[in-house]
């Protein structure tokens, strides 16, 4: 977030300059808050992802709705297969969620996706999938700076307005306190995630040999 803390403060000299280009520049920090935001989402997924396959434990040993993500490749399968193979695939399926063969080959490039891009019903699948129960953020505000987040990142990005009109409805102090708040949801998303893979919140039962 520093980079966007630096380029919000180059932005208030123009503002204060009197240079039209403050707006634009303004509008475009929520394009670059939305990356800094939807890299630590996906990036925690797989860090969660990689370690848990770096573990091997085995497939029954995962929680239900870790297995979901965990075999996700199969699920695909069951759904993309004719019916001459539906009722195969279902049972090989299943035959795999309840073995003892190691969960050491998932790809880290899986992801619960929702079709959300990444609003609060994006953190909340992927807190379900893991079995998080902490809140999905570290305070309520927080609901609504992602949602506002999304939509003016969307808005610029396909076109819907241009980043001077989203940028001049804010002020400098504005766009500070949205730095803090996406900075704050970020550093909550990866602290959750750790912490919840450290108490081996992805398991039906703790590891002997978890640290």
């Amino acid at each position: 977030m520093l980079v966007a803390r630096n380029f919000a403060t180059h932005v208030h000299s123009l503002e204060m300059a009197g240079l039209p280009l403050a707006a634009t520049f303004k509008g475009l920090t929520f394009v670059q808050l939305y990356a800094c935001y939807e890299y630590v989402v996906r990036g925690s997924v797989q860090a969660m992802l990689s370690a848990i396959s770096a573990e091997s434990p085995e497939f029954r040993q995962l929680k239900a709705h870790v297995l979901s993500l965990a075999l996700d490749a199969r699920f695909e399968a069951t759904s993309n297969c004719g019916p001459r193979r539906r009722w195969e695939t279902r049972i090989a399926l299943l035959d795999e969620a309840t073995s003892a063969n190691p969960a050491s080959a998932i790809p880290d490039t899986a992801f619960p996706s929702d079709g959300s891009h990444y609003r609060v019903r994006q953190l909340q699948t992927i807190w379900r999938v893991f079995g998080i129960t902490e809140p999905v953020v570290p305070e309520p505000k927080h609901n609504g700076r992602i949602d506002e987040l999304v939509e003016n990142r969307n808005a610029v990005a396909h076109g819907r307005r241009t980043a001077e009109e989203v940028g001049r409805r804010y002020s400098h102090q504005d766009i500070s306190d949205r730095i803090d708040d996406i900075d704050a949801i970020c550093l909550h998303v990866l602290t959750t995630v750790h912490a919840h893979y450290q108490q081996q919140g992805h398991r039906t039962a703790p590891s002997t040999s978890a640290a």
